[in-house]
């Protein structure tokens, strides 16, 4: 069933909610494999950004976003809470498995996940979509500035997804992350706005789905789609995973 076996696990991490910069591998599966992490924190830093990710809720008051990344600056926070770490450490598991060409991130706030996909996946153009002009000026000045192949680009969802994966000459996706408004209706209304510029292998993630109590709009998903999907149980906000029924 839908609810059924979750996949995987997540990589062990270190200590602490932010790897330091020398923790540049993790050992996985197969082997020491080199870690995007220690790149990411890094390019953020050096423009005085410092990610908070990672922690445990329960060392602070049971605040239930701790895990999830946002930018400390100028005694100020900036961003919206995005990809825990440990989301980002399971999602680099997947580049033994995938090679994707494009992907489309539909919310970018900061640019978190939009550059950890980057660097998890370098063969790959990331396209990512959002309203915030500010955190689109920073992703895009990171990318460029570390030679990642990602744009952000002002837009909402699901009204410019279509013509701004066109101008990109992106009309077909591999791999899509949605992460923008967090309400049921929200996350069918996005899926549907990039359900077009799927193909038969493509794969959609969703954050935030248990946390948001979103289960109930990605199984509407499933049943209406013919998708598959799953649960990701252990990952800090409950993300999920769907990809085409192709039984027959």
């Amino acid at each position: 069933s839908f609810l059924g076996c979750e996949i995987g696990g997540l990589p062990a991490g270190p200590g602490r909610g932010v790897a330091p910069d020398h923790l540049s591998f993790y050992k996985a599966g197969r082997g020491v494999v080199m870690s995007a992490i220690a790149k990411l924190i890094s390019i953020y830093r050096k423009k005085g950004y410092e990610p908070l990710t990672g922690y445990n809720p329960s060392h602070f008051f049971n605040f239930k976003d701790a895990p999830f990344t946002i930018f400390h600056k100028d005694n100020k926070l900036h961003g919206c809470f995005g990809l825990a770490l440990q989301e980002v450490m399971f999602l680099e598991g997947f580049r033994h498995y995938l090679k994707p060409k494009s992907i489309l991130v539909i919310g970018n706030a900061y640019g978190w996940s939009t550059l950890a996909l980057g660097l998890i996946f370098p063969e790959a153009k990331v396209i990512a979509i959002d309203p915030n002009a500010e955190g689109n000026e920073l992703t895009n000045t990171l990318a460029r500035e570390n030679k990642i192949n990602a744009i952000a680009i002002y837009g909402k969802s699901p009204q410019d997804v279509s013509a701004i994966a066109k101008a990109q000459n992106a009309e077909k996706i591999d791999l899509f992350l949605i992460d923008a408004d967090h309400n049921n209706e929200a996350v069918i209304t996005d899926f549907k706005a990039c359900a077009p510029l799927a193909h038969s292998d493509s794969l959609f993630f969703f954050h935030d789905v248990i946390n948001w109590n979103m289960i109930d709009g990605v199984e509407h998903i499933c049943q209406q789609h013919q998708m598959n999907g799953q649960i990701l149980t252990r990952t800090p906000s409950g993300m999920a995973v769907l990809w085409k029924d192709t039984s027959e």
